[in-house]
């Protein structure tokens, strides 16, 4: 990976984790953002599926996100299984 794009990932990584701090939604705070040539990874978990779309929608409209790979689970503090990630293309 070149130096260019390792700092364009970073900067996408900080705009995705900084709009998600943003929307002043507790449950979005403590996600993981990675970044890898305009495809961000989203990694944590949530209390409702609502967050979970929130976050997915929230992910999308920020410039320079090629792609999104869902890794968050939902958990209302219940042990639950884990769901198999789903690849979602940006349209």
């Amino acid at each position: 990976m070149s130096v260019m794009s390792e700092a364009y990932d970073l900067d996408l990584e900080t705009r995705v984790a900084q709009y998600l701090l943003d929307r002043h939604h507790p449950g979005l705070r403590s996600l993981d953002v990675e970044a890898h040539s305009g495809t961000v990874t989203i990694r944590g978990t949530v209390r409702t599926f609502y967050e979970k779309q929130l976050c997915q929608h929230i992910c999308r409209r920020v410039a320079g996100v090629i792609g999104l790979v869902d890794h968050v689970l939902v958990s209302d503090g219940a042990e639950a299984s884990p769901r198999r990630p789903m690849l979602l293309a940006r349209t």
